[in-house]
């Protein structure tokens, strides 16, 4: 059984997750850098498993993802989604345009 403090770990995002977290929200790798405050190239390595990242690099990355309502998970389902709540930073959604 999974203990409390066990189930409050911080997810570390796998490369994949961070690559299909940034394409769900609609943004290129030069905009989640910028988010990030990383390189370009640092996005494009860390995405393709091109070299290992450091941890404060996938902190930074996941962080940039998960202000915008990016939610990681872990265990038998790894993967992320979306939680408009959970948002700090907002992003334009297609039917709030359809609203207008």
């Amino acid at each position: 059984m999974t203990s409390d403090s066990e189930s409050r770990q911080k997810v570390l995002s796998s490369p994949a997750q961070i690559a299909g977290a940034r394409e769900y929200l609609g943004l290129n790798q030069a905009e989640l850098a910028v988010a990030a405050g990383v390189g370009r190239t640092t996005v494009v390595a860390f995405e393709r498993g091109n070299r290992s990242a450091y941890e404060s690099t996938r902190g930074k990355l996941q962080a940039a993802l998960e202000a915008r309502g990016i939610v990681f998970t872990n265990g038998d389902k790894p993967g992320f989604y979306f939680d408009r709540e959970k948002a700090t930073i907002k992003i334009p959604d297609e039917r709030d345009r359809l609203r207008a």
